[in-house]
């Protein structure tokens, strides 16, 4: 009994770690395509598969200058970057796609 508790005890602690419950946008090898937005605010990038012609792009939103930074040297750069979002579930439909507000950015250094 002994030996099962201590592994059921810490499998237990690792499953109230995790927020599956929690869903989001998380979308890869996007291509920054296009930004708008006033000095300051709230900047809105699209951001396209790394296709020949793509027929969607998805829509995410930021105010955090860091990130700001790095999705316009992406986008100077030709880079591809992987956007987690806050949006419930990333959109599978429509030419825009609307995936929140960015909550993590990871920037490809060769694609």
């Amino acid at each position: 009994m002994k030996k099962l508790a201590t592994f059921l005890i810490p499998l237990a602690l690792a499953f109230a770690f995790v927020h599956s419950a929690y869903a989001t946008c998380d979308v890869s090898r996007l291509h920054v395509i296009r930004s708008q937005g006033a000095p300051g605010g709230v900047q809105v990038y699209d951001l396209a598969p790394a296709t020949v012609q793509p027929t969607f792009y998805f829509r995410f939103t930021t105010s955090d200058p860091v990130t700001i930074g790095q999705l316009d040297a992406a986008l100077v750069g030709r880079l591809t970057v992987r956007i987690i979002g806050d949006a419930l579930s990333c959109p599978t439909t429509g030419p825009i796609r609307f995936g929140g507000t960015i909550t993590f950015l990871f920037r490809d250094s060769f694609f």
